[in-house]
C-alpha cells in the first residue's frame, strides 16, 4: 500500500467517512508513525503535505489501544507516541470552550469531548477526546495560555487546574 493508493481510495468522502463501519483486511508493511509533537511519517520520512495529513486524519480510527488509517479496503497500523491531534489554539464562548487542531478540525469541551491527566515521562500531561475516542493534546502554547488562565479564575479544585466548559469541569493539570 501507498500514500497514493490510500489517497484515491478515500476520494469522494467529505468529513469523517464511516470508518467503523469498514473492516478491511489489515496490510503491514508500511510504518506510519505520529511523534510527540504531532509530527506524521511514513517510513521515517516526515510527511509535509497538510492537504494529505488532514485526509489522514479523517479515516483514522482507534480499536482498543491502537490506531489505525483506515479506507473501504485497507487498514494500517499508526503508531503514536502521544495523540495524533494537537491543539492550537482555543475560543471561549458563552461559557463554552472550543479547542482547535493543527488537523483542520475544531471542537467544543463537553461531556464526551472532556480531558485526563496521564503520566507520560514522569510529567502528568492532560489528554482531551477530540472525536470517536481519538485524542488529543495541547501544544506548549495553549497549554501555558490554559493554565494561566485556570490560575488567573482560580478554577482549582483539589489542587487540580480545571477549564469550565459547557458546565463541566475539564482538569488540565496539577497544582505543584
Amino acid at each position: 500500500m501507498s500514500i497514493s493508493k490510500i489517497q484515491k481510495n478515500l476520494e469522494g468522502y467529505n468529513n469523517f467517512p464511516p470508518v467503523e463501519l469498514w473492516n478491511p483486511a489489515l496490510c503491514e508493511g508500511q510504518e506510519f508513525y505520529i511523534d510527540r509533537e504531532g509530527e506524521w511519517f511514513y517510513n521515517k520520512s516526515p510527511i509535509k503535505n497538510k492537504k494529505l495529513l488532514n485526509l489522514f486524519s479523517t479515516v483514522l480510527r482507534k480499536d482498543k489501544n491502537e490506531y489505525f488509517l483506515v479506507t473501504p479496503v485497507e487498514k494500517v497500523p499508526v503508531k503514536v507516541e502521544l495523540a495524533p491531534y494537537k491543539i492550537i489554539d482555543f475560543e471561549i464562548n458563552d461559557e463554552k470552550v472550543q479547542l482547535i487542531t493543527n488537523l483542520n478540525f475544531q471542537f467544543i469541551l463537553d461531556k464526551t469531548n472532556t480531558t485526563r491527566l496521564i503520566n507520560h515521562n514522569d510529567s502528568l500531561i492532560p489528554l482531551v477526546n477530540v472525536r470517536s475516542n481519538i485524542e488529543g493534546f495541547f501544544n506548549r502554547n495553549t497549554y501555558y495560555k490554559l493554565v494561566d488562565l485556570a490560575l488567573e479564575k482560580q478554577f482549582i479544585d483539589n489542587n487540580f487546574l480545571y477549564i469550565p466548559s459547557n458546565q463541566i469541569n475539564h482538569i488540565i493539570g496539577k497544582v505543584a
